[in-house]
């Protein structure tokens, strides 16, 4: 992880070598993860990517200030999507909640070796989880999905700028309605 004060990178302080390699190893470990966030914040895989960048340039130039490790990766997937809000702003679209764009990305992820019954009972039960995700608020969505990629409540809230509490709340409430419908 990263050193403590993540601000070294300005280049008036001139940067710290090290400290690069290690904002590309964190690049490396968490651009997928904030692909799979931002594609499900409604981007499209250009723009996703585009996204990425820009989040990881504005920690290059310092923009994170003196965030301690531990908050890092909250900052990092909060810049990701503010920007995706921007962009959903600027283009008058709406977040995404397109319950057909899950079922492809999760069909595709059915494995290949299943015998032809297990392939059905696996698509049934995908189609299941998909209708009952739909049903979700988006604010139930993200948390989930956030969960679904390692950050904890403290960086959920960080993303989602409400309390760490409410984060609480809203996966249980998500996962309630989850368990109900599935």
């Amino acid at each position: 992880m990263l050193p403590t004060y993540v601000g070294l990178y300005r280049k008036h302080e001139g940067g710290d070598p090290s400290l690069r390699k290690k904002t590309i190893e964190l690049y490396d470990e968490l651009r997928p993860s904030l692909h799979g966030y931002l594609s499900c914040l409604g981007l499209k895989p250009q723009e996703a990517e585009d996204t990425i960048q820009e989040t990881f340039l504005k920690l290059f130039q310092g923009q994170a200030g003196e965030i301690k490790d531990e908050h890092l990766r909250g900052w990092i997937f909060r810049v990701a999507h503010n920007l995706a809000l921007n962009i959903h702003k600027s283009s008058g679209r709406l977040l995404s909640g397109d319950a057909t764009e899950v079922a492809k990305i999760l069909e595709a992820k059915i494995d290949p070796t299943l015998t032809p019954e297990e392939a059905v009972i696996r698509k049934e039960q995908l189609v299941r989880m998909v209708a009952a995700i739909a049903e979700l608020t988006q604010q139930q969505r993200q948390c989930l999905h956030l969960r679904a990629e390692g950050l904890r409540y403290r960086e959920i809230a960080v993303v989602l700028g409400v309390s760490i509490r409410r984060v609480g709340d809203i996966v249980e409430a998500a996962l309630v309605r989850l368990a109900g419908a599935v």
